[in-house]
């Protein structure tokens, strides 16, 4: 290319690309680009505009072919006599954004200034005119919003070990013990990366110790970690599945597995069977339906006891004999007090 060419073209080409920008960011903000109106702004001719808005169109069409998944057009709205921005299915709609929000303010998994960051984000995602009105609808609840007590930042670790799970590294741990007692060091084959009851939870397996299921770790207790670069191998049989793990665990309490009956006559059997994924209904006994679920650990105990007297544990025989042996203890803690 001619460089006196070039150099006495510069400056033209310049406010094309800050004219483009401008009306890119227009769109953007959810306003309608009038061609009239655009060209008197920038004392240009509407021909001029119509090509700078073929250029955005060809510049979206391009990011959809090359897989970035853009799902945006500019179409022209004739009740709005100008071109507007439309997003595709890819992008979430306001109702989607408000939902969303009010799961992650529910959960009290993030400190305070992680929350606000990830719903500022997750509010940019509406359309400018509908962002006002998610923002409105979740305003107290942030106001009030409290994390639980351990407030730590959790977003870089979370993703930090989902990499060494995805990679098979061999994970190194500094981890705080339930009790607070002690800090305990632990080489782990992480398996899994689970959210339950506020806390997120890293699903592994000691390294050199052959338990036959794997132990849990909440991720804020771990106090450092250390992703080697040292790979474990997993039997494609032996690979862990977070989502069946999750249908079978309760308060994320591991253990071995175990298949549980018993009698419900409770006011609301969808709520036991939405709590236990495995559960279903084996029969009736009169108005107490009778069901079987298979489960990880003890974590069941503590859900069972809190439907007090509207449940009633079968089988086995051996767990049944534990919840009455724990029932016991119960009602001694209610005993005459001195």
């Amino acid at each position: 290319m001619n460089q006196d060419w070039q150099d006495a073209n510069e400056p033209e080409s310049q406010t094309k690309l800050i004219r483009i920008l401008s009306l890119y960011d227009t769109l953007c903000r959810g306003n309608i680009v009038n061609k009239r109106r655009a060209a008197i702004d920038f004392s240009v001719s509407e021909k001029a505009i119509q090509r700078d808005i073929n250029d955005l169109r060809a510049y979206l069409d391009d990011q959809s072919l090359n897989g970035e998944g853009c799902d945006i057009s500019i179409n022209y709205n004739r009740a709005k006599k100008g071109y507007e921005m439309i997003r595709g299915s890819n992008w979430l709609t306001q109702e989607e954004v408000l939902a969303i929000a009010k799961i992650l303010l529910e959960s009290r998994a993030f400190s305070k200034a992680e929350i606000n960051l990830l719903l500022e984000k997750l509010i940019v995602q509406c359309l400018p005119g509908s962002r006002k009105n998610v923002t409105e609808n979740i305003r107290n609840e942030l106001y009030h919003y409290l994390p639980v007590a351990h407030g730590q930042s959790l977003i870089n670790k979370i993703w930090d070990i989902s990499l060494a799970i995805r990679e098979r590294r061999l994970l190194e741990i500094n981890y705080l013990k339930p009790d607070a007692s002690a800090v305990v060091s632990r080489t782990l084959e992480p398996r899994g990366l689970i959210f339950s009851e506020y806390y997120f939870y890293l699903i592994a397996y000691i390294k050199d110790l052959s338990y036959e299921f794997p132990a849990t770790y909440r991720l804020d207790r771990i106090q450092s970690y250390l992703i080697t670069n040292q790979h474990f191998h997993i039997p494609e049989a032996d690979r862990f599945e977070e989502g069946e793990f999750r249908k079978r665990v309760q308060f994320m309490r591991a253990g071995k597995l175990m298949r549980i009956t018993f009698r419900f006559w409770g006011p609301s059997l969808d709520a036991v069977l939405d709590r236990l994924p495995t559960a279903h209904v084996i029969g009736w006994e009169e108005n107490n339906a009778i069901v079987e679920a298979e489960i990880f650990g003890n974590g069941i105990k503590m859900w069972l006891l809190s439907q007090a007297e509207f449940l009633e544990v079968i089988k086995p025989d051996d767990f049944r004999q534990e919840m009455k042996d724990t029932l016991l203890r119960m009602i001694d803690n209610y005993g005459e007090r001195s």
